[in-house]
């Protein structure tokens, strides 16, 4: 099971590959959001889990490009954020599910879990 994780802080990203490693699930990680397209292409994956505010290409805009291209569109995607109003916008923009910074790392894997499942 394929997971991307995209996020421009690489200690994030790096700690959101360990836990969901650790956990079983196969996984890429990507601190420059404007490649993410050709890794898709390389391998395309079942999720990816991606930050909200990001320098080049912010986490909505992949996911209105996901959502909006029909050989990608049924990628699920977790939208990872600490603005205040994160859940609203992830569904406004077609995210599958969000989750609020700072967030425990249960309820990381249980999201990605449902997401997965």
């Amino acid at each position: 099971m394929s997971i991307i994780i995209i996020d421009d802080n690489v200690e994030i990203c790096t700690l959101i590959e360990d836990v969901l490693t650790s956990e079983g699930f196969k996984c890429r990680s990507c601190t420059n959001p404007i490649i993410v397209f050709e890794m898709i292409k390389q391998q395309k994956p079942r999720l990816i889990v991606t930050d909200m505010l990001m320098s080049g290409i912010d986490g909505r805009e992949i996911v209105k490009q996901l959502k909006g291209d029909d050989s990608t569109s049924d990628i699920k995607v977790l939208l990872i954020s600490a603005h205040p109003h994160a859940g609203p916008i992830s569904s406004d923009v077609g995210a599958d599910a969000h989750l609020s910074k700072p967030f425990e790392i249960s309820d990381l894997t249980d999201r990605v879990r449902a997401l997965m499942s």
